[in-house]
């Protein structure tokens, strides 16, 4: 017993809990009140689940990896609208010095929506995706 105990920290040393994701950027917005970004990113975890979109605000005087994930959501199951690179339909925007608004899919599954970032709030509308008109 005492020999396969030891073997445990072995096996599980080669395992990565999280798994191997990627991620890939879609969209950066920008505060246009101070250093504040949004950044829309489609999270790929592999062949076994789904994409994931996240949202993440940041402050360009800090590392990016201390930006704050106030957005997860997913396709649920293929009914939410698809947007850009497997994302589900998501808009990020500043409306104002502080103030983001992420419009995305009404039907997408969310994880998280978080009210307040790095300073900033957040704010959510669950749309339909919208598009301009086509040009006569």
């Amino acid at each position: 017993m005492r020999r396969l105990l030891s073997l445990v920290p072995l096996a599980l040393a080669g395992c990565d809990i999280t798994g191997p994701c990627g991620s890939d950027v879609m969209q950066v917005a920008r505060d246009p009140g101070s250093d504040r970004y949004a950044i829309l990113e489609n999270r790929d975890c592999g062949a076994t689940t789904t994409n994931v979109t996240v949202v993440r605000v940041g402050r360009a005087s800090e590392w990016q990896s201390n930006a704050v994930e106030v957005f997860v959501a997913d396709d649920n199951h293929g009914e939410a609208a698809l947007g850009r690179g497997g994302t589900i339909w998501t808009n990020v925007v500043w409306t104002g010095p502080g103030r983001l608004l992420i419009n995305y899919a009404s039907k997408a599954r969310t994880f998280k929506r978080e009210i307040a970032a790095k300073g900033a709030t957040v704010s959510y509308r669950a749309t339909e995706p919208f598009a301009l008109p086509p040009v006569p």
